[in-house]
């Protein structure tokens, strides 16, 4: 890009009009001055921007709120680049990813690179762009300036902070992967817990033949208990129940509790898929840590834009579901109406588990409800925007 000055315009018009009503030598001097002296160090400064190169590398593409990341510039010179000044722009001008941009001043030699850095705090969940690194050039007089992009721009995720809820000790029914469910309806004829000696009653499925051969004894293989569903994950995002919500704390904290259960489920191989009444669409499946990012990428998104009441989408979506199924249900906000549906839910044979996110004490009718689900045999932990959780 160029931008030339309306002065230097002005002085062209000027001595070219002067040169052709005048005539004469003189005139057509300054002219041919005026339009050398301005034309030479153009073309020596477009021919040194042309040769100018440079990047933007960082720390890391994926962050953690509460993390911080490394964006590092770079600018590298020709051998025979030469510039009054350069002026970057698209720099980080912040502390935080939501950053304004700012220009930097530098100067660089023929065959230099010049780089600086600059540490960013990934505060909050969501996607932030990084924009692209151009430079500016021109005379000394400024009558002309010079622009080029240097480096794309690039994208950084940031992910809710992870926090490990296992000494919540999560009761799901059914589970598949490498994570053993005590009292587990079904056993995993694959995965050997240990050998012992026969007993009256033991399917013939558990002997060890070899190691019978060996000992000369009948010895048969216990099986760890796991049982072969997989995990559904329900978090609400209704509008309606985030209203009072105006520092998003609540939005925040139940987006971090979901994100800690597929994260922990996920590395145990542990399928889940993950519902919510959005717009980004459900549900987001996964089966093992490799389609972690893959689910995260759409739910670090996630808003409070659902128009149907929470309770009501999770019984809607039940009907699609396993029965016996294991349920994680988060939500900030729940009613007497609510809570009858998940008591229906249980009489059903759903197995769930409540994360109630809460700011501040509860009310005296929000105890009761949770209670009274609590009482129905429904797992309820409350978690609060200072604690890690505490179960009811």
């Amino acid at each position: 890009m160029v931008r030339i000055k309306k002065p230097l315009i002005l002085a062209v018009c000027f001595f070219g009009s002067a040169a052709l009503l005048a005539g004469g030598k003189l005139p057509y001097m300054f002219f041919y001055l005026t339009v050398l002296a301005f034309t030479i160090p153009f073309l020596m400064l477009r021919k040194s921007l042309s040769r100018l190169t440079g990047d933007i590398q960082l720390s890391s593409l994926y962050g953690e709120v509460g993390q911080s990341l490394k964006v590092r510039y770079r600018v590298i010179n020709s051998e025979t680049g030469s510039f009054p000044y350069l002026e970057l722009g698209g720099v980080i001008g912040s502390p935080t990813l939501q950053f304004r941009e700012e220009r930097e001043v530098i100067n660089i030699g023929p065959g230099e690179v010049v780089q600086f850095e600059r540490e960013v705090l990934c505060a909050r969940r969501g996607k932030y762009d990084i924009n692209s690194l151009t430079v500016k050039s021109g005379d000394p007089f400024g009558f002309f300036q010079l622009e080029k992009s240097l480096a794309a721009g690039k994208e950084i995720k940031v992910y809710p902070r992870l926090k490990d809820y296992s000494p919540i000790n999560l009761p799901p029914v059914q589970h598949i992967g490498d994570s053993v469910v005590k009292g587990s309806i079904f056993e995993n004829y694959s995965q050997v817990s240990d050998l012992r000696e026969w007993q009256d009653g033991d399917n013939i499925k558990k002997i060890h033949w070899k190691q019978s051969a060996r000992q000369n004894d009948i010895i048969v293989k216990n099986f760890e208990r796991r049982g072969d569903g997989s995990l559904t994950i329900f978090v609400d995002m209704t509008e309606n129940n985030y209203i009072k919500d105006r520092r998003r704390l609540l939005e925040d904290l139940a987006l971090e509790v979901l994100t800690s259960l597929v994260y922990f489920n996920l590395r145990e191989n542990l399928p889940l898929c993950v519902f919510c009444d959005s717009a980004q669409g459900s549900p987001f499946c996964g089966k093992n840590l490799g389609d972690y990012r893959s689910i995260m990428d759409r739910l670090i998104s996630l808003a409070p834009e659902g128009q149907v009441p929470f309770a009501s989408y999770v019984h809607n979506q039940s009907y699609y579901l396993n029965a016996k199924s294991s349920l994680y249900l988060i939500t900030p906000s729940l009613t007497q109406a609510d809570a009858a549906v998940l008591l229906g839910l249980k009489q059903k044979g759903f197995s769930q588990v409540l994360f109630y996110p809460a700011l501040g004490e509860l009310e005296q009718f929000d105890e009761l409800t949770l209670k009274k689900v609590k009482e129905a045999g429904i797992r309820v932990h409350l978690l609060q925007a200072s604690e890690r959780g505490k179960e009811l």
